[in-house]
């Protein structure tokens, strides 16, 4: 019987990058927090990475009470179709939500996609 090939994409998982308290609003005090997320991805198995994935998240405590009022998510995923090494096609998107009435739970949110399926050449000076 024939083994069945293994297709699992190959990834060591995320790699923290970025992880920070920020003071948002210039009191001194701090009132928000970064992380930055790196994966590569080796889909096929050869070795090269095909698929990176950026993942950039913001969270903010509004009124100072310890309790996240609002984050926004950033994820870029940069794909090379064709092995060449550069990206092909990078999709990023950005979801937004919110706690409006302090309960904990979120109240808002939005989404938006940005899809580049071209990624325009750099022109040299």
């Amino acid at each position: 019987m024939a083994e069945t090939p293994d297709t699992t994409p190959e990834s060591s998982g995320p790699q923290v990058v970025e992880d920070m308290d920020v003071d948002i609003d210039g009191d001194g005090v701090a009132d928000g927090h970064v992380t930055v997320e790196v994966e590569e991805i080796d889909v096929d198995g050869d070795g090269t990475t095909d698929v990176v994935v950026v993942t950039g998240t913001v969270t903010v405590d509004v009124d100072g009470d310890g309790n996240v009022d609002g984050a926004e998510i950033t994820e870029a995923v940069l794909m090379d179709l064709d092995g060449d090494g550069t990206a092909d096609s990078v999709t990023i998107t950005r979801t937004t939500v919110v706690d409006v009435d302090g309960d904990g739970v979120p109240d808002a949110g939005e989404v938006e996609v940005v899809e580049i399926s071209e990624i325009p050449t750099p022109v040299e000076e």
